[in-house]
This record gives C-alpha cells, structure tokens and sequence, in this order.
C-alpha cells in the first residue's frame, strides 16, 4: 500500500504544485486551473483503484484475477469516458487544457500500472525460481 500511494505522490503532485505557482503568478486563470485539477484528480482516482485491485487479487486464483483486473479495466474505462464526457459537457472549464492533461496523465497512469503489475510478477517469478 506504501509503494501505491509513493507512486501516486511523486507522479501527481509536482504537476499540482507546478499548477499552483502557476496561478498564484496568475500565469494561468481559474479555469484552466480547475480543468487541470480535475483531470489530474480523475487520473488519481483511477489509478489508484487500479493498483487496488492488483494488489487484492495477486494473491487470489488465476480466475479472480482476471476477473477484477480484466474486468475492473473494463468497468473503469467505462467510467472514466462517462466522468470524462459529462465533465465536458456540463461543466464550465477549459476543454483544451483538461483535455490535454487528462490524456498526457492516463498514458503516464498506464504505464505506472504495467510498471507495477510487471515489478509484482518479476518478483514472484524469482521467488519460484530461487
């Protein structure tokens, strides 16, 4: 659980600090700002139940974890592109911005996520071997 919220800091907070001192510099307005906060915080949000959802089902059989990893992927896709269009549509933001940083940040998330997911099986894989 340690190493999940260290990666969600260091891969999350310098863009909310860069962000930050951007608007205090007023450099940015508010709705740029709010349109990076919720793109990055969507991103936080599904990263994090994704590397929920690894760690509950590494240990478990080979059909829970296809199950909640396979299908969890599926069921958030899924709401991430409803949170991602309703947030376009209903909300007052900076459609280019929040577009922008939440693409760049869900690459960033998936490749944190097989990083993570190969790591986990690297190690298992040697502690079978040795």
């Amino acid at each position: 659980m340690r190493n999940i919220l260290r990666t969600i800091i260091y891969m999350f907070f310098p863009p909310y600090f860069l962000t930050y001192i951007l608007k205090y510099f007023e450099i940015i307005d508010i709705l740029t700002e709010l349109s990076i906060f919720l793109a990055l915080f969507i991103n936080i949000i599904n990263l994090f139940i994704a590397l929920l959802f690894y760690n509950y089902s590494k240990d478990k059989s080979n059909q829970t974890f296809m199950i909640l990893n396979l299908g969890g992927m599926g069921i958030r896709l899924f709401l991430l592109i409803i949170t991602f269009t309703l947030s376009l549509i209903f909300l007052e933001i900076d459609k280019y911005a929040f577009i922008f940083v939440f693409l760049i940040f869900y690459g960033l998330s998936i490749i944190v996520e097989i990083k993570h997911f190969n790591s986990k099986s690297e190690k298992k894989h040697n502690r079978i071997w040795n």
